[in-house]
């Protein structure tokens, strides 16, 4: 009997070991899995942003010079303004370079970002339902676990 007891403890806490395994492994996957859905919603919003700047484009595409419009400021707040010039667009590039395009040239450009942000959305979405099918797996594993202990403790 106290060859079983043995068996059983050393048994037990291998289970125990490899809970602890499990979970520490299943809160690594939420914290990165916390992570990337956020770095998923800015890319989210920069393609939102994209959109808009090329639909705004478009639109200034039709107006002429001397044209008013309203224009945002921030804070739910607008001015109104004369529009002096339909064919140049100042569209950033990076690194704290701005560049001055014709609206055509603006759109392609933003379109070409859009594009590239779509792709890095894709992957990311594939990354993190990656992960979310990992720790589903960590999951299931803990749950067998917990009934094989259950079990043992009828014995």
């Amino acid at each position: 009997m106290e060859e079983r007891e043995i068996g059983i403890t050393e048994r037990e806490s291998a289970q125990q070991a490899e809970v602890q395994s499990l979970l520490l492994q299943l809160r690594q996957y939420q914290a990165q899995a916390e992570t990337a859905s956020q770095e998923l919603m800015f890319v989210r919003q920069a393609i939102g942003e994209h959109e808009k700047a090329i639909e705004t484009i478009k639109q200034l595409k039709k107006l002429k010079a001397g044209d008013e419009l309203i224009v945002p400021v921030g804070a739910n707040s607008s001015v109104y303004v004369t529009l002096s010039n339909t064919d140049k667009v100042i569209v950033r590039i990076g690194g704290g370079v701005s560049a001055e395009k014709d609206p055509d040239s603006s759109i392609e450009y933003l379109t070409e970002k859009r594009g590239e942000l779509e792709n890095s959305q894709r992957e990311m979405t594939g990354v993190l339902q990656k992960m979310e099918q990992e720790a589903q797996k960590l999951q299931a594993r803990l749950q067998e676990l917990a009934s094989a202990s259950g079990r043992q403790s009828q014995i």
